[in-house]
């Protein structure tokens, strides 16, 4: 639960430091970069520990087939959301005209 709040407050701060112009515009422009380098190193370290974890590695079958179940339903889920919010989406624009 901690380790939450330090996620959040470090948002808040983050927003606040920016908000108030107290961040530097070069940073700003170089922002992409930063976060990038973040993102790769955030994923090489999970890599690492996946990697480490030997009941990761011998249930790999059994995940990797638990991940595809549940990427196909969330794309399936979300096309028919779409889909069904652009129904009723235009079926409300019809009404007002």
């Amino acid at each position: 639960m901690s380790s939450i709040l330090l996620y959040l407050g470090l948002l808040i701060l983050g927003g606040l430091l920016s908000y108030k112009g107290l961040v530097h515009k070069e940073l700003y422009h170089r922002l992409d970069i930063v976060q990038l380098i973040c993102l790769f190193a955030l994923l090489f370290t999970m890599g690492l520990r996946i990697g480490m974890d030997d009941k990761v590695i011998d249930a790999f079958a059994q995940i990797g087939l638990h991940a595809s179940i549940f990427a196909a339903f969330t794309v399936v889920g979300s096309v028919l959301f779409v889909m069904l919010f652009r129904r009723g989406w235009l079926w409300l624009r019809r009404e007002k005209a």
